[in-house]
């Protein structure tokens, strides 16, 4: 009776925690909300934004002067030391000195001219911040479409592994039909073996399919920054299946022209605005640099005091201003090399946007070129599926009734499985041109 009772009172807890074990069912937003938290690279990029943020702190304070306090106390601790004083080849004895020492002081200074490298100098840390900002943004498009690109590969997969397990449940049951018509002496042996022959290539096929879903799970998983041997399962409502051609249609008025789409690309996309406000602070760097040629004026203003004792301070103390105007000469080369490799800098940066601007031409193209053979695909795998289908069925009937062949039979199967998959890749691969496009335009959201 105790045991029954502790079982009652137990079940709900067992029970809970087996739901607590399930894994949890992730949409398509999900996955992105994650990965835009989780990612590792993502989170890199952020420590830069903040590096940024902080030099841009830093370059401002340049227009503010700076203010200084000091205060010190000393104390001799020789004493007699220093009494004798001689003057004139006479030797003469002092009082004992004062063993103690105190100052105090506050300084203010301030830049008035310094070859406006203090402006060059904000005006770099501004476009390095503006850089740091945009490669942001565009490493979180990134992620955003290896999320989605990688999500897509989970769904084809696991439908992959569906069409193989109806595939390999309908070979068992041609199996158990070729037996029974074996036994009852309809048909050859040799029948019996083709079907357990193909029942194995089924059974492998499932494995494969089995296989390649773990690991785009992994792959998915590790993207999104979580571990890869979690369990989870992914929401195929997340993306739609079905693609009309007004859906296509739609997709290209959106996107217009190949011109258009190259337009947008090197207007939009933050990795080139990102070069292009790296070219303009290797700009400023030179006008740092040049500012070295230049004098500098400098004002300073304080005071300060100084005493034997902690008091007098209107007899002892002083105030003052000064000014300071330093005019460089000859350093030994050294500003004159820093703004030739500021100059080289600058050039290097250059190149990198030419370079990028070809690297993006050339994405717009193969993502143009990918969206092409997706719509193409989609046409033809809906055209072979439905042929597949006529042919599976017309295949099976006569094989049912006798008046075909088990190859013919075989054969009609194993296209229609083809056909299914094929239908599958299209679709998803369909949906992952269009992120490809709207990558390489700078769009993706």
């Amino acid at each position: 009776m105790q045991r029954l009772f502790l079982l009652v009172l137990l079940a709900p807890l067992a029970m809970a925690q087996t739901a607590g074990d399930l894994p949890p069912v992730l949409t398509l937003d999900e996955c992105i909300a994650i990965a835009l938290r989780e990612n590792p690279t993502l989170q890199r990029e952020q420590k830069n934004v903040e590096i940024g943020q902080s030099a841009l702190t830093r370059a401002f304070g340049a227009y503010l002067p700076s203010i200084n306090a000091s205060a010190g106390y000393s104390r001799q601790l020789n004493v007699e030391g220093g009494r004798a004083v001689n003057i004139g080849g006479q030797v003469f004895v002092l009082g004992p000195p004062e063993p103690n020492s105190y100052s105090l002081s506050a300084i203010a200074s301030y830049n008035l001219f310094n070859g406006f490298a203090r402006e060059a100098t904000y005006s770099q840390a501004r476009n390095e911040l503006d850089a740091a900002s945009l490669s942001y943004e565009r490493t979180r498009q990134q992620i955003v479409f290896q999320v989605r690109t990688q999500y897509l590969d989970v769904l084809r997969a696991m439908q992959t592994v569906r069409v193989r397990r109806e595939n390999l449940e309908l070979g068992r049951q041609e199996l158990a039909r070729v037996r029974a018509l074996y036994d009852a002496g309809r048909i050859p042996i040799t029948t019996v073996y083709a079907q357990e022959a193909d029942l194995g290539t089924r059974e492998l096929d499932l494995l494969t399919a089995e296989n390649a879903l773990a690991q785009a799970k992994a792959v998915l998983l590790a993207t999104m920054g979580l571990p890869p041997d979690r369990q989870a399962e992914f929401a195929e409502a997340s993306v739609p299946t079905t693609i009309t051609d007004s859906d296509i249609a739609a997709f290209r008025k959106e996107i217009g022209s190949p011109a258009a789409v190259l337009a947008t690309a090197l207007e939009r996309r933050s990795d080139y605005r990102a070069l292009s406000a790296r070219v303009r602070a290797a700009d400023d760097a030179v006008s740092v640099a040049q500012a070295a040629f230049m004098p500098q004026l400098n004002l300073a203003s304080g005071w300060s005091w100084s005493n034997t004792r902690v008091a007098q301070f209107s007899e002892f103390g002083r105030y003052f201003v000064s000014m300071n105007v330093q005019v460089p000469i000859f350093d030994n080369f050294g500003a004159a090399t820093q703004r030739q490799q500021a100059v080289l800098q600058m050039e290097q940066r250059q190149l990198e946007q030419r370079q990028l601007e070809q690297q993006i031409r050339t994405e717009v193209r193969q993502a143009l070129l990918e969206l092409d053979a997706a719509e193409k695909q989609l046409d033809i795998t809906a055209r072979a599926l439905k042929a597949a289908e006529l042919n599976f069925n017309a295949a099976s009937e006569r094989f049912r009734v006798g008046a075909g062949t088990q190859l013919e039979y075989l054969t009609a199967s194993n296209q229609l499985v083809s056909a299914r998959i094929n239908r599958i890749a299209a679709i998803y691969g369909y949906r992952a041109a269009q992120a490809r496009v709207r990558l390489a335009m700078g769009t993706l959201q």
